[in-house]
């Protein structure tokens, strides 16, 4: 099996490069490769607070000082999995449906080669992007959500089926989910 390694800060200085999650390399053939971090930069299903966009970008920054092996638990994580930065999905900003068809596109494509992806959103509706492209290679799927919101509106505004509060009502009416074997905790205020 292949392993891939973060990039060695004793001989390249953290902040040079292109900038990947971890420092792992920027790989698109996931031939041996257990697991790869997919940027998901989208928020327009989102109808307040914009910016989620740059999530995967913040992430990615904030990941180059992660240290490849944890001192705590005395374990080298990259000695165990494979992994990779598999780059970003395409987004289209202002077009929910084809974004939406990018991404559950770039879901499936990995998760059919075996691959676990790590995705970084992202406002909350590309959640349900993500459980369409799952779900046609595993079949339906258990979910386990922490969130203070159970994101299981019908319609925003009352007209708008896909935003950030809807994701988990369309994934349960697409037949995506297993009701009975998903759990979501977190949940505070109204139902």
């Amino acid at each position: 099996m292949t392993h891939y390694y973060p990039a060695d800060s004793s001989k390249t200085p953290r902040f040079t490069g292109v900038r990947t999650f971890a420092r792992l390399p920027h790989v698109q053939d996931l031939t041996d490769v257990d697991l790869a971090v997919i940027g998901l930069p989208f928020d327009t299903g989102v109808t307040y607070r914009v910016g989620a966009r740059f999530g995967p970008e913040a992430v990615r920054s904030a990941s180059a000082m992660l240290r490849a092996y944890n001192p705590e638990l005395k374990v080298k994580p990259f000695d165990i999995l494979s992994c990779v930065d598999y780059g970003d999905a395409t987004v289209y900003p202002g077009f929910i449906l084809e974004s939406y068809e990018s991404i559950t596109a770039t879901l499936q494509q990995v998760a059919s080669q075996g691959v676990i992806p790590l995705d970084i959103g992202g406002d909350h509706s590309i959640a349900l992007a993500e459980l369409r492209g799952l779900a046609a290679v595993h079949g339906p799927l258990a979910l386990v959500q922490f969130d203070s919101h159970g994101d299981l509106w019908d319609r925003y505004y009352e007209r708008f089926e896909y935003t950030h509060g809807t994701p988990f009502r369309r994934a349960l009416e697409e037949g995506l989910l297993v009701a009975e074997h998903s759990v979501q905790l977190g949940m505070r205020g109204g139902v």
